[in-house]
């Protein structure tokens, strides 16, 4: 029972003291009546007004000019100086009318005036008032801006209102202290990294920071009190800025590519959106049509608020995406605190110092939760970092081991070669003989798989620094088959080229004959049974030349043509004079043709099909202008 007694005092000295803070200026209550009319209608006694029991006005996006009917009275024995207040940042332009007299001159407030204007410099609409004893008076005030209102209106001492001014303003600074240390923190950081993201949430976290000190009048009154336009009556601007912005901070923090549609789209759809209403919000401050691009941005940005949540989960959900936790974790934050602010905005829950500042607070928690997803994506940028390092230092550990092991088997391979052949001269018994040949076939295998690993090799080191040129294709042609010439004539084929002089294609020359002609000849001699014909024909595309390989030997069986350019399998088969080899050619020339800016094309009949069985290969080569000047 203490404890439950405890926190009910606790609940009844809160609750006193709350109803004593809202009660201090309660000495003289406002009686206000609030009606709309045309602009041309300029004279308050024929509007028609209705009371307002609460002393609120609450109102959505109007075409129409406001009025507001105030009356007060002072029921004590002395005069009275009391301020008229508004406590929204949204009144706009006011104007002050004493007992329905449309004087010239008529007092103006609000933050829709530079402050200097204003018949009292407050932040908010706010008009000083003085009422002799028992004096009894009536104040017409014409709001005639079109956004949309909710705002008390009450009486407050100059010193209750310095006081209130006074903490608002604690605020505001230091809002505009994390605001601008955010800005600058993330700016420097993505100029340093060179990360998308970074600039473009510097770019948001500062239309954001900006609008919502624009929204509560903070730059008229505080930091550009004399500017030469009231930047509280371009909010809609300000609005649709921050809009256009978090649109590109979405798709850059999430990676929201065109494989998610909905998403990419999606984003651009509200930049369009807000492009629409910054163009309009130049207008609309003085243009009574244009009222409803009010309602257009509050829909946009309350529908991108669920959107990019969507896309949040989605890109957590779907493709594992961690740093979407602390994006759904800030924009739920920025969500509520909306949800409050338009709540309160239009009167469905008490306009007070929280609800006024729920956007502020809201932004101080999404810069606080997105800091720390910033700062976890450095943290894996440079765990990915330095395992790249390592997988590199690994790379290149292991083209180091391949070239030792290379050159040192190689030795060795050579070795066993010399000492086989004279094995063979002293050992002329026919067991010995057959072994001998068994051991150097062997050899040869081995020797034939370090010549394609040497291959690989070296297409690793010089990928990135293949010369390409204008290479003429006959005389590549020729010097590839004369290094062929030996293993041409012993197996007794007979070779058919047609390729003109004067054909240019763009390659490296070397890699060209000794690398991808090289591994296609090879093939051709090794599947080919004596007798057969090579050819080398040339032909001419639309937009590219053709070099085709072809030869008359046993041919590929048609479920190994999907993979034989791959490098996922290796076929390594037996040829027609029980040639071997590592299979790892056909993938290199696959390689060599990607970097030529090229590509392959293959077509082949096993000779378990038919009679005319073969192997076609076409090496597709672009042409470029370089090429057509030659040729011509």
């Amino acid at each position: 029972m203490t404890k439950l007694g405890a926190f009910g005092s606790f609940l009844y000295w809160a609750c006193l003291l709350f109803s004593f803070s809202e009660a201090r200026a309660a000495d003289i209550t406002p009686q206000v009546r609030w009606g709309e009319a045309p602009a041309s209608l300029r004279d308050p006694l024929q509007v028609h007004y209705i009371h307002s029991d609460q002393n609120e006005i609450n109102r959505g996006y109007t075409p129409l000019t406001q009025w507001m009917r105030i009356d007060l009275r002072n029921d004590e024995q002395h005069a009275v100086e009391k301020l008229l207040l508004f406590d929204s940042p949204l009144v706009g332009r006011l104007h002050l009318y004493q007992g329905g007299r449309l004087q010239e001159e008529p007092l103006v407030s609000g933050p829709g005036y530079p402050l200097q204007q204003r018949q009292y410099p407050a932040r908010l609409g706010a008009f000083l008032l003085k009422l002799e004893p028992e004096q009894e008076v009536r104040f017409y005030v014409q709001r005639d801006v079109h956004h949309a209102l909710n705002t008390r209106v009450f009486l407050q001492t100059q010193e209750e209102a310095a006081s209130d001014e006074a903490q608002a303003k604690m605020i505001f600074y230091f809002y505009l202290g994390g605001i601008f240390s955010l800005v600058i923190y993330n700016l420097l950081l993505g100029l340093v990294t060179h990360q998308k993201d970074y600039l473009s949430y510097s770019l948001f976290a500062a239309s954001f920071g900006v609008t919502a000190l624009v929204l509560h009048g903070v730059v008229d009154t505080y930091i550009w009190p004399n500017a030469p336009v009231v930047i509280s009556n371009y909010l809609m601007f300000f609005s649709s800025l921050t809009l256009f912005a978090a649109s590109f901070f979405v798709g850059s923090f999430l990676s929201i590519k065109k494989d998610f549609a909905v998403g990419y789209w999606g984003v651009r759809l509200f930049q369009c959106l807000a492009g629409v209403t910054m163009v309009a919000s130049f207008f609309a401050p003085d243009q009574r049509g244009l009222f409803f691009f009010g309602y257009w941005i509050d829909i946009s940005i309350a529908a991108a608020i669920v959107f990019f949540i969507f896309c949040g989960f989605y890109s957590l959900y779907r493709q594992g995406n961690l740093l979407a936790r602390y994006f759904l974790f800030s924009w739920l934050v920025v969500l509520l605190g909306t949800s409050v602010w338009l709540a309160s905005f239009h009167g469905l829950v008490r306009n007070n110092a929280w609800t006024q500042y729920s956007l502020l607070l809201a932004n101080l928690g999404e810069m606080l939760i997105l800091s720390l997803g910033l700062a976890y994506k450095i943290k894996v940028l440079n765990e990915e970092k330095m395992r790249a390092q390592q997988a590199a230092e690994d790379k290149e550990r292991y083209h180091r081991l391949v070239r030792v092991l290379s050159h040192d088997v190689a030795n060795t391979v050579s070795g066993l070669i010399y000492h086989s052949e004279m094995l063979q001269e002293f050992c002329p018994g026919e067991a010995e003989q057959l072994h001998l040949g068994r051991i150097t076939k062997s050899i040869e295998q081995l020797n034939g798989i370090l010549r394609s690993v040497r291959q690989e090799e070296v297409f690793q080191s010089n990928r990135a620094h293949l010369d390409l040129q204008a290479v003429e294709l006959s005389p590549a042609c020729w010097e590839a088959l004369n290094h062929y010439s030996w293993q041409i004539q012993e197996k007794g084929l007979s070779i058919h080229v047609e390729v003109p002089t004067g054909i240019y294609v763009r390659a490296d020359r070397a890699a060209l004959i000794n690398q991808v002609l090289s591994n296609l000849l090879s093939n051709c001699i090794k599947f080919s049974e004596s007798g057969c014909c090579i050819s080398l024909l040339m032909s001419e595309r639309m937009d590219s030349l053709v070099l085709t390989v072809q030869d008359q030997g046993i041919g590929i069986l048609e479920e190994e043509l999907a993979h034989l350019f791959k490098g996922t399998h290796l076929f390594s088969r037996t040829g027609t004079a029980n040639e071997k080899g590592s299979g790892m050619g056909t993938a290199l020339v696959m390689e060599y043709m990607k970097l030529f800016g090229g590509s392959i094309e293959i077509q082949s009949v096993h000779r378990s099909q038919g009679s005319q069985s073969g192997t076609k290969v076409h090496l597709v080569f672009p042409r470029h202008e370089q090429t057509r000047k030659v040729q011509s």
